[in-house]
């Protein structure tokens, strides 16, 4: 046993060097007071010594398990599960209401797949078969010679001529004679000079100018040009 001299608390605890009060060094108790006992005369005389209050014992608590981290464990357990059961109840509801509208729609009307747009190698197709009937109605024209020009809307005129087109900078070479029908095969540029074959009788004014139709070469290509924008 061990006690502390500045308060006098006593600790049980063997282990124990300074006191948890004050932090004294502890000293042991090896003699303890007793009552003295004096005699005299007929009649002894008792004379007992006060004692001090008695030495406080302190006994060592036994540290008391943590239940709060695992009450905390127990609770964000619980509302985990709770959150899990609120979701599963919510797909549930989700996936009846999803089902049960699905059934009730009434079926949708087939839609019409448009027909395909003509694509760019069937536009070129086109092209190449109005060229090679030009050139066919040419090769014709110039295998008979006897043929009445009256009979026909074009008449000869194999010659050369310069574009004449300062303001826009070229003249188109058409699949047709018209500016609106006829698609574009190419761009004759001004100054340059084309081979003319045939031209129509009849005049028409265009942009101010008067002028035929004419099937013309360039660079390889044969195809109409508007002699209103030609010199000859």
């Amino acid at each position: 046993m061990k006690q502390c001299p500045a308060c006098k608390t006593t600790y049980t605890d063997a282990s124990l060097r300074f006191c948890l009060e004050d932090g004294s060094p502890l000293v042991d108790l090896t003699d303890e007071q007793h009552t003295v006992m004096r005699q005299g005369g007929v009649n002894p005389l008792r004379i007992d010594i006060p004692r001090k209050d008695g030495p406080k014992v302190v006994l060592k608590r036994e540290p008391e398990p943590r239940g709060g981290t695992a009450t905390l464990l127990k609770i964000a357990v619980a509302v985990v599960l709770l959150i899990v059961a609120a979701i599963a109840a919510l797909g549930l509801a989700g996936a009846a209401f999803y089902y049960g509208s699905s059934t009730a729609k009434p079926e949708a009307a087939p839609t019409r797949t448009p027909a395909p747009s003509p694509t760019l190698d069937d536009e070129k197709q086109r092209l190449k078969d109005e060229i090679a009937n030009i050139q066919k109605r040419l090769d014709e024209r110039k295998k008979s010679s006897n043929t009445d020009p009256a009979d026909d809307d074009l008449h000869d005129a194999s010659v050369t001529a310069t574009v004449n087109s300062p303001n826009d900078g070229f003249l188109a070479l058409r699949t047709e004679p018209d500016a609106d029908r006829g698609t574009r095969l190419a761009k004759v540029p001004h100054g340059h000079i084309v081979e003319v074959l045939n031209c129509e009788k009849q005049a028409i004014s265009i942009a101010g100018r008067s002028g035929r139709w004419c099937l013309v070469e360039y660079n390889g290509q044969t195809g109409w040009v508007f002699d209103g924008f030609l010199d000859y």
